[in-house]
Parts: C-alpha cells; structure tokens; sequence
C-alpha cells in the first residue's frame, strides 16, 4: 500500500511538472506570436513605406531626367533621404532583435554603449564595474543579459525615478553573474512583479538557460536585481 501511494505521489508531482512546463510553453509562444505581429506591423509602416515612396522618386526622377531637370534632381533628393530613412529603420528593427554591438564587441561593449546611451537621453549617473575575460560569451547569455540589463534600466527610468545606478557584470570559473542596483522608490514586489512583463520575461529567459534570479526591493528602498548564469557554453564552443 505504502509502495503504490508513493507511485500515485511521484506521478501526481511529475504530472504537475509537465503541466507546469506546458503553460509555460504556450506562454513563450504567445509572446513568440506577439512579437511575430509587431515586427511585421513595424515592417510594414516603417521601411517598407519608405521603400515604396523611394521608388516612387526614382522613377519620377527617371521620367523627368530630360523634361525638368530640377524636378528630377529634387526627386533624386527625396529618394535618397527616404532610403537613408529606410537604412535607420533596419538598423533599429535589427537592434531590437539582437543589437549588433553584441555581434561585434561582445557583452561588455554593448552594455556600455547603453549605459552611454541611457546617460545621454536621460541624464542617468549609471557606474558600470566589470571583470569579464571571455571576449565573446554564447549567444543566449549574452542576449539574456544585456536584455536584463536593458530592462532594468528602463524600469528605472519609468518607475524608480532615481538618478543613480550601478551595474557590476562578473565572470567567474562556471558562471556570469550581473547586479543592477538603483536607489529610487521602489515598490511592493509581491504585489507588482508578477504583473510585470518586462520582469517576467527576465525570470523566463533566465530559467530556460538554467539560471537564477532574485529581486530585492521596498517601498522607499530602492531596487537591486541579481542574476547568476551557468557558463556552460563559450562562443568557440557554440560555433
């Protein structure tokens, strides 16, 4: 009797487990759709449109090459101002993909270029400490975490109303780990990080990856977000 009520336990626990991952599968392909949508809709308002009116002056320029010579030029003008439109677009819709200073710099590169970034749009005092020796770390790490970063920035810049920040990225033999720290408002975490999306994608991505997450805030308090990561996969070794 004791053997099968322990079976009926362990399959009730495992049975909750496989529920457990399936919503959360459904969830991540809800986002995955979610985010499918927005790319096309930014697509289609945005450099396609600007595609479509280049090409539009550049015929109109080709027409008007022999009869109106100034016409012609300003509507060769024109095309070039809206490809040039068109070329930031890409680059921005690329960026909010995968930035491409991750492609190029690697993890630390890229998180100081947004802290440079956050520090000129929105006046932020923001002390990036770093001590990392792998020049180009795996993909999804490196995703994951300058992702965090990114959002916890913009949390602060929405929610923690302070001017101060500090961000400490860390190697160690098995794992990478990032602190971000800010010493605004901060808020009831029982209360509002479940309903935050941002912060729920954090906790996902992290998780998926094998990592942890902890967030320690107050009323009054500030906010800290901690992340650890194993180091299982260098970038030589994922290519």
């Amino acid at each position: 009797a004791m053997i099968i009520c322990t079976d009926v336990t362990e399959q009730k626990r495992a049975g909750e487990a496989i529920a457990k991952e399936q919503r959360l599968l459904r969830h991540l392909l809800d986002l995955h759709e979610r985010e499918r949508r927005v790319l096309a809709y930014e697509i289609h308002d945005g450099f396609a449109q600007q595609l479509t009116a280049a090409l539009y002056n550049l015929e109109s320029f080709r027409r008007l090459e022999e009869k109106d010579p100034k016409k012609a030029n300003d509507a060769f003008n024109a095309a070039l101002s809206m490809l040039r439109t068109a070329i930031d677009e890409t680059r921005r819709l690329i960026s909010g993909l995968r930035p491409p200073a991750l492609e190029e710099f690697g993890l630390v590169s890229a998180i100081g270029c947004l802290v440079a970034e956050f520090q000129q749009r929105h006046g932020l005092e923001i002390q990036f400490m770093h001590d990392v020796e792998t020049e180009q770390l795996a993909q999804p790490l490196e995703t994951a975490i300058f992702r965090a970063v990114q959002e916890a920035l913009t949390n602060v810049c929405r929610h923690s109303r302070s001017q101060k920040v500090r961000i400490e990225l860390f190697e160690g033999v098995d794992k990478i780990s990032v602190l971000v720290k800010d010493w605004g408002v901060g808020f009831e975490l029982n209360n509002v990080a479940q309903g935050r999306f941002g912060l729920r994608g954090i906790r996902e991505r992290v998780r998926l990856l094998g990592g942890q997450v902890s967030i320690t805030t107050a009323p009054g308090q500030g906010t800290e977000l901690y992340i650890e990561l194993p180091l299982v996969l260098r970038q030589t070794e994922a290519t």
